[in-house]
C-alpha cells in the first residue's frame, strides 16, 4: 500500500517526475560514456568545403557519374554498408559514413542516381522532377552548412525571387493573384498586411504562432536520438509529453483550427495555408507544428541550385567515390538477405542475366519503409520490426500526384517567366473542391477543371539555363490525385499501357495547360512539348509502392510520440537500418537530416552536435572575413 501511494504521489507531481527522469538520463548517459561502443570518426570539418568548379554541362560527361551502371565486376570488396536507394537521404548517409571510414555501396533501381534530385531530357527540354526550391541556404545557416558539408561546397545556391510563392484563387481565366514575399518574417508579415489590410490582427497572431512553432520539430527528433527503450519509457509514462507540452499542443492543433480562430476571411485563410501541398495533407488534417516547420523554412529565403537539381546528386556521388564508395544504377534490389541467426547481411540484385547476392556488415534502406517491410523482406522477418503493425493503420502511403511536363518555345526573358512558384486553387474553399475531385472517377475528372495546381518554371530558376538551352523554357504543373485512378494499368509495361491510359492522362495534362495559359497569356501558342507523368510513372521511376509523393502520410498521428519514436533508423531487425523522409519528414532538408540521424546511429555518435560545432566555426570564419 505504501509503495502504491508513493508511486501515485510521484506521478501526481510533474516536477518530481521530471527530476527523476532527468536523473535517470544522467545516469544512463554516464553508463553509455563509460561502457558504450566506441564512437566513429567525426565526418564534419570546415576544411572539407572547397571552391565550386565550373559547371559540367555536357550530358555525356554528367552521365558517366549519374548513370554508372551496375555490373558484377564493379562490386567493391569488403563492403561495410549497402544503401538501397539513392535519394538525398541515402546519398547523405553514404557521404557521412564514407568520410568516417566506411566502405559504402549505393544501389539505385532507376537508370540515374539522385531520386527526386534527378532530371531528364526529352525533345531537347530538361525537366526536374522533385526539388522546386530549398529554404535557408543563406551563408552561415545550419542547413546551408550541412549541405555544403555533404556536397563539399560544390553546389552553388542561387536565390529565387523575393516573391517566392504566389497563390491564385478563382477560375483560371479570372484568377486573383496573391504574391507572398520571403527574406524575413517581418517582410512576410508586411506583405501579408498589404494583401489583407483588414486582417492585421490576424496576421500578427499568425506570425506569433509561427514563432511559437520554431524549434518544436525537435520534439520529433529527440526520441529518435534516444535509445528506443528510453524513448518508450519516457513516452509510456507520460514524462515526454509533459516536458514537451508546447510540442504536443502544436502538433495536435490543425492548421484549419488555428486559422479559423484567427479570421473569418476565407481568402486570407487560403493564402496563409496554401503550402499544405508541400506535405500532401489538407489543412483540416495537417499539424500546425509540421506546417509551420515548412513555412518557416522558406520565409528567410528560397533558393535553387545552379545547373539544376541534378547538380546535387552529380556532386554528391563524386564525394562518395572520393572516400572509396560507389553508386551504381540499374541495380534493382529484389530482396534483403537474412542469415540463419536472423541478422541482415546483404541484398539480392535481380538482373535479366540472373540474381546476384552482395554481402555487407549492414544494410540501410532508403527505399521507403513500406517497400522495405512489405516487399524486400520475408514476412516473418519484417514482423520483428515494431513499425510493421502500424502499416495500414497509423502509417499509410501519402497522396499520389500527376505532373504535366511542358516544353516552351522562347527564353525566360521573352516569356517573362517568374522564378517563384504558383499555387492555384479554383476556389478559396479548396478542401471541398479537392474532396469532390478525388471522389470522381478518372474519366469524370479528365473533363473538368483541376482544382489545385502547383506550377514551377525550372528554366527561370536556373541561372545557367540559357547557356545550356538557348531559346527554350520549361514548366512543370503538378496536382494531387488518387493512386486508384490509374492502378488498373499497373501490370502493363511502361510506355505500352494503351490508348485509354494515354488518352486520360493527356486530357488531364491538356486541361492543366489550358488553365496555365489563362493565367499566363504570354504562354499562349508557345507549347511545343507536353507529356504527363501519372502515379504509375512515379512508381516506376521513384520506386514508390503507390506512386506516393511523400512516402508515408504526414498526418498528425505520424508526428505524435507513440508513432514517431518508432520511425527511427533502427528497424528492430539486426543489421538493418532505415533512412530518408519516412523516418523524419519530407522534402530535401528533411530527408538530408534523416541521413544525419541514420549515420549517427551507425557511428554511435551524435552528429547533430558535430554539425552544430562546425556551423559555429563557419559563422565565426564568415564574421572574421567581413570585418577584415
Amino acid at each position: 500500500m505504501v509503495v502504491s501511494e508513493i508511486i501515485s504521489y510521484i506521478f501526481s507531481n510533474p516536477s518530481i517526475l521530471i527530476a527523476l527522469f532527468l536523473l535517470y538520463c544522467f545516469v544512463y548517459g554516464l553508463s553509455i560514456l563509460f561502457s558504450g561502443p566506441k564512437p566513429g570518426r567525426n565526418p564534419f570539418a570546415a576544411r572539407y568545403v572547397r571552391p565550386p568548379p565550373p559547371l559540367v554541362t555536357e550530358h555525356s560527361e554528367r552521365y558517366k557519374v549519374l548513370k554508372y551502371r551496375f555490373k558484377q565486376n564493379r562490386i567493391p570488396d569488403d563492403i561495410d554498408t549497402i544503401i538501397v536507394g539513392s535519394g538525398i537521404g541515402g546519398l547523405t548517409t553514404a557521404v557521412l559514413l564514407g568520410r568516417a571510414g566506411h566502405k559504402v555501396l549505393v544501389l539505385e533501381q532507376h537508370d540515374q542516381a539522385g531520386g527526386c534530385c534527378h532530371t531528364f531530357v526529352e525533345k531537347g527540354y530538361e525537366f526536374d522532377t522533385g526539388i522546386h526550391y530549398v529554404g535557408k541556404m543563406m551563408d552561415g545557416d545550419q542547413t546551408r552548412v550541412f549541405t555544403d558539408q555533404v556536397t563539399e561546397g560544390q553546389v552553388v545556391w542561387t536565390p529565387m525571387d523575393n516573391v517566392f510563392d504566389t497563390v491564385t484563387l478563382g477560375p483560371s481565366e479570372k484568377a486573383k493573384f496573391y504574391p507572398l514575399k520571403c527574406g524575413s518574417k517581418e517582410e512576410f508579415a508586411r506583405n501579408a498586411e498589404e494583401l489583407f489590410p483588414k486582417e492585421k490582427k490576424a496576421i500578427a497572431e499568425f506570425m506569433k504562432l509561427l514563432d511559437d512553432c520554431r524549434g518544436t520539430f525537435l520534439g520529433v527528433m529527440v526520441p529518435k536520438f534516444l535509445p528506443r527503450w528510453l524513448a518508450m519509457l519516457s513516452i509510456k509514462t507520460g514524462i515526454y509529453q509533459l516536458v514537451m507540452r508546447k510540442f504536443m499542443r502544436l502538433t495536435k492543433l490543425t492548421v484549419k483550427q488555428a486559422l479559423d480562430d484567427l479570421s473569418d476571411d476565407q481568402e486570407f485563410k487560403a493564402c496563409m495555408s496554401y503550402i499544405f501541398g508541400d506535405m500532401g495533407v489538407v489543412p483540416s488534417k495537417l499539424s500546425m507544428m509540421g506546417f509551420a516547420t515548412v513555412l518557416n523554412h522558406y520565409i528567410p529565403g528560397s533558393f535553387y541550385p545552379l545547373g539544376g537539381t541534378s547538380e546535387i546528386a552529380f556532386q554528391i556521388v563524386q564525394v562518395i567515390e572520393k572516400y572509396g564508395g560507389r553508386v551504381m544504377v540499374d541495380a534493382p534490389v529484389s530482396q534483403i538477405l537474412v542469415n540463419e541467426k536472423g541478422r541482415v547481411h546483404g541484398v539480392r540484385v535481380k538482373k535479366s542475366s540472373g540474381e546476384i547476392d552482395i554481402f555487407a556488415k549492414r544494410v540501410i534502406s532508403d527505399a521507403g519503409i513500406i517497400n522495405t517491410l512489405k516487399h524486400l523482406l520475408p514476412k516473418e522477418v519484417a514482423e520483428k520490426s515494431p513499425i510493421y503493425p502500424m502499416l495500414g493503420q497509423q502509417l499509410k502511403p501519402s497522396v499520389s500526384y500527376l505532373t504535366a511536363f511542358i516544353g516552351l518555345e522562347g527564353s525566360q526573358e521573352e516569356l517573362q517567366l517568374p522564378k517563384g512558384n504558383f499555387w492555384s486553387f479554383c476556389n478559396a474553399n479548396f478542401e471541398d473542391d479537392l474532396e469532390a475531385y478525388v471522389k470522381m472517377s478518372v474519366e469524370e475528372a479528365a473533363d473538368g477543371e483541376v482544382p489545385l495546381m502547383f506550377t514551377s518554371f525550372p528554366s527561370a530558376k536556373d541561372a545557367a539555363w540559357e547557356e545550356k538551352n538557348p531559346g527554350k523554357s520549361v514548366a512543370l504543373v503538378i496536382t494531387l490525385l488518387p493512386w486508384e485512378w490509374f492502378s488498373r494499368w499497373e501490370t502493363e509495361k511502361i510506355k505500352h499501357r494503351g490508348d485509354d491510359y494515354n488518352g486520360l492522362k493527356m486530357r488531364i495534362g491538356q486541361q492543366m495547360w489550358r488553365q496555365l495559359e489563362n493565367m499566363f497569356p504570354k504562354l499562349q501558342g508557345k507549347m511545343t512539348y507536353l507529356d504527363v507523368g501519372t502515379p504509375l510513372s512515379n512508381k516506376y521511376y521513384l520506386g514508390q509502392s503507390e506512386g506516393e509523393m511523400y512516402g508515408l502520410d504526414h498526418n498528425i498521428d505520424r508526428f505524435l510520440p507513440e508513432v514517431s519514436m518508432e520511425l527511427r533508423p533502427e528497424s528492430g531487425i539486426k543489421g538493418l537500418y532505415f533512412t530518408g523522409q519516412d523516418i523524419l519528414t519530407c522534402g530535401f532538408s528533411g530527408a538530408m537530416h534523416a541521413g544525419l540521424l541514420t549515420a549517427s546511429k551507425v557511428l554511435h555518435r551524435n552528429l547533430l552536435n558535430d554539425l552544430t560545432a562546425v556551423t559555429k566555426e563557419v559563422r565565426a570564419s564568415n564574421k572574421k572575413v567581413k570585418t577584415e
